[in-house]
């Protein structure tokens, strides 16, 4: 645990914005994202003549995430596969989340919102699903646009094709016009590049810090680059809180046991973004039934997540969950996990993945894994 506070302190020393322009100035009617990640690991070993171990392990993530003045939405998809070779047995944990979100006046941030989630294991003998509606307040936006903008300028300042970081509003333009890439596609179908790098020179060309008279064939590559995910990847960016209060409505259980009453839940989700290169993301969630047992039996989930792009080749990313359940009579179970991982970017969206996970489950014994795999982001 020291060892990862200096790391992140170190982080924090180095943290300088040499931009004219904060991830939190990104404020548009529209932001949106969408990420769909496959990560896979093989382990295999013989001592002589036998197998010892023949084991494959698969992860694939999807997110997709949209918000707007009037309404928010996002998809979380999460799921694990591992196969034994040895024994034949296939494990594998499914984990759906979907939440919409309509805010009642689009100068507020109150909002009214529908939230499902369901999760299917090998031991389910059906999905598991409940169902959240409720009321929250705040705003969580995505500002990938901002820092692809940003990352084109650090290389056209590398490249020196500008003498000097753009002003924050020709930054924020250039950020509008790269989040409006669809419909520059409709306008102009399969020529649309010309016409979308053509815009973003434009507001270049507005600052007067062009070294020539415009960016060449090697500002373009660079613009290629970052838009495209060629030779490097650009991490989601977002920042802002919101906090949600609803009723869940247990719908199915996994043993197909009775469902029980409908509980109160609590929810907050809090994005930090540090600085261009570091993340931290955090969401919490409690609930309780609306019954003789309110407060009596309780379940707590908390995650953090932090992202440190050490350059645009090379990232850390590194989680901490905790889960708490209080039963009725007891003590309360607690749950912890946190792992680290460095991703190497390779090429075409493949990367090389160094990882370490450290499990804590209630009274059981620690249960650390280290893992090499390689990663593919297909969006």
């Amino acid at each position: 645990m020291k060892f990862i506070t200096v790391i992140f302190l170190l982080c924090i020393s180095i943290s300088v914005f040499s931009q004219n322009v904060n991830v939190s100035d990104y404020q548009v009617p529209i932001s949106k994202a969408q990420t769909l990640r496959f990560n896979g690991s093989w382990n295999w070993g013989e001592a002589g003549d036998s197998v010892t171990s023949n084991n494959a392990n698969g992860n694939l993530i999807y997110q997709t995430f949209y918000s707007s003045l009037p309404l928010a939405w996002f998809i979380n998809l999460d799921a694990t596969g591992s196969n034994t070779a040895s024994n034949k047995s296939f494990l594998y944990n499914i984990q759906l989340d979907a939440r919409f979100s309509k805010y009642i006046w689009e100068d507020k941030d109150l909002f009214g919102f529908s939230e499902v989630n369901a999760s299917q294991t090998d031991t389910s003998k059906q999905i598991a699903s409940d169902l959240t509606v409720g009321f929250g307040y705040g705003r969580y936006i995505d500002a990938t646009s901002l820092a692809k903008a940003v990352r084109i300028e650090d290389h056209l300042l590398k490249d020196k094709i500008i003498s000097n970081n753009l002003p924050k509003e020709v930054m924020l333009n250039i950020a509008n016009i790269i989040e409006r890439e669809n419909e520059f596609k409709d306008e102009y179908g399969e020529i649309y590049e010309t016409y979308w790098f053509d815009a973003i020179e434009q507001e270049i060309k507005k600052s007067d810090v062009l070294t020539k008279g415009s960016i060449g064939s090697i500002g373009i590559l660079r613009m290629r680059q970052v838009l495209f995910g060629i030779n490097e990847r650009v991490n989601p960016r977002y920042y802002g809180w919101d906090v949600t209060a609803g009723i869940l409505f247990p719908l199915t259980t996994a043993d197909k046991s009775p469902v029980g009453n409908p509980n109160l839940s609590i929810g907050a989700r809090y994005a930090i973004p540090l600085n261009w290169s570091i993340q931290i993301n955090i969401t919490a969630r409690a609930y309780t039934p609306l019954d003789t047992a309110f407060f009596k039996i309780a379940t707590l989930s908390a995650d953090a997540g932090f992202i440190y792009e050490l350059s645009n080749k090379i990232n850390f990313v590194s989680s901490y969950s905790l889960g708490i359940f209080k039963p009725y009579s007891g003590i309360a179970a607690i749950n912890h996990e946190l792992n680290g991982s460095f991703w190497f970017y390779i090429e075409n969206n493949i990367y090389l993945t160094i990882a370490a996970d450290l499990l804590k489950q209630d009274n059981n014994p620690r249960n650390l894994t280290t893992s090499m795999g390689l990663q593919y982001n297909l969006f």
